[in-house]
């Protein structure tokens, strides 16, 4: 991290530790990201796409709208032995939330069906909420305790969801010669939808609102020079520059995952190390053997509760406010989250109370607990991830 940076920052030299609620986070002085608003934007472009735009990644698209379909929510194991997991690239959204000593994704698929997609594992008390905000998507998952099941099988009854589960669909699922039990489930998920789909079901609406995608001739900049407060600490961005963030660290129980900005790729690399994965072999891949590397990473730290089905089985309390951490473009916003209705999405405020609009793209959420520690990455340490990129 340069002199400048650090002057930026208003941080010491020594590394940026961050556990919110606690400790202050830090905001660039702009609520987008580092990029230009709206406004902004059309003082310095004439290009637009008139291309229509997929709900869950803002991405422009001639396909998007064209065959509509609900979206499909797959339960994912992110154990030791699950890795490498087929489908992460392509999943429009992912969750990572809190199981038992570690964390498990829910993939959210509708702009790409890729087959297959896996290891498909068990539901949680978590998914009804988190899931009801996805306009009754379609849910992949295999197996559960008595509570869990009934649970699922509530939302499916009350509309939150379509049961896609391998007991209700075993024949768009199958089980890998090429994996040990319970991490060799996948799904095909063309043959699901097919199956399982309502008749006459729409698009999910979407989950965060983007910035419209710039044609080549965009420029942005910003005229701003404002100082910005987030919970006692200022920075000041010079007109056109926002202060970059080169990667940070999340704790989530005994899942901790480190994330380095890569330019080039325009994307946050993911690592994981643990018992099977050391440094050097710690990226997080797909079965393909590439990277994740999502255009947004947000940070929602939420309360998590005690399962009504299993009491060593967290709950994630997905519906009320916390804290926010949305890294973008190389840089990263602080606020909050307010969603106070399941069946909506959550709203996503910078410090000032302006909404935060997203750059289009795939994007990771992960909710950690309240008061979770965060580390902030200077260059040096994202570069020492960085060596280790696949």
């Amino acid at each position: 991290m340069t002199a400048r940076t650090r002057h930026i920052l208003a941080v010491s030299a020594a590394v940026a530790v961050i556990v919110v609620g606690l400790v202050l986070v830090v905001v660039w002085g702009r609520s987008d990201g580092g990029r230009a608003s709206d406004e902004e934007v059309a003082t310095t472009s004439t290009t637009t796409t008139t291309l229509p735009v997929w709900p869950l990644t803002g991405l422009p698209d001639r396909n998007a709208g064209v065959q509509p379909h609900p979206a499909i929510s797959v339960k994912m194991d992110n154990s030791a032995d699950a890795r490498p997991q087929s489908g992460l690239n392509e999943a429009d959204v992912v969750f990572e939330l809190l199981v038992e000593g570690i964390t498990r994704f829910a993939l959210v698929f509708h702009s790409d069906l890729p087959d297959p997609v896996g290891p498909v594992r068990s539901a949680r008390s978590s998914d009804p909420q988190m899931v009801h905000q996805l306009s009754r998507p379609l849910f992949a998952w295999s197996g559960g305790n008595a509570g869990v099941t009934a649970e699922i099988f509530a939302a499916a009854r009350a509309g939150i969801l379509t049961d896609a589960s391998y007991n209700a669909a075993s024949a768009s699922y199958f089980r890998s010669d090429q994996r040990s039990a319970p991490h060799n489930l996948y799904v095909r998920l063309p043959q699901l939808l097919r199956e399982q789909a309502p008749a006459g079901q729409g698009d999910p609406a979407p989950l965060f609102v983007y910035r419209p995608v710039q044609g080549p001739e965009a420029s942005p900049t910003t005229t701003s020079s404002t100082p910005t407060t987030s919970i006692g600490v200022t920075t000041t961005t010079a007109p056109g520059s926002a202060a970059p963030i080169a990667g940070f660290t999340l704790r989530m129980d005994g899942t901790t995952s480190d994330w380095a900005w890569d330019e080039g790729l325009r994307g946050w690399r993911r690592f994981q190390v643990d018992g099977l994965h050391p440094r050097a072999e710690s990226a997080t891949v797909d079965g393909t053997g590439r990277q994740v590397a999502p255009a947004i990473v947000v940070v929602m730290f939420i309360d998590y509760g005690t399962s009504p089905a299993d009491p060593r089985s967290p709950m994630a309390i997905t519906v009320g406010s916390g804290p926010l951490l949305v890294f973008s473009e190389g840089s990263v916003v602080s606020g909050t989250w307010t969603r106070p209705e399941a069946e909506r999405p959550a709203v996503l405020t910078d410090a000032t109370g302006r909404e935060i609009r997203l750059t289009a793209g795939r994007t990771w959420v992960q909710y950690p607990r309240k008061g979770s520690e965060l580390t902030l990455l200077d260059r040096s340490g994202a570069d020492a991830l960085l060596v280790h990129k696949r």
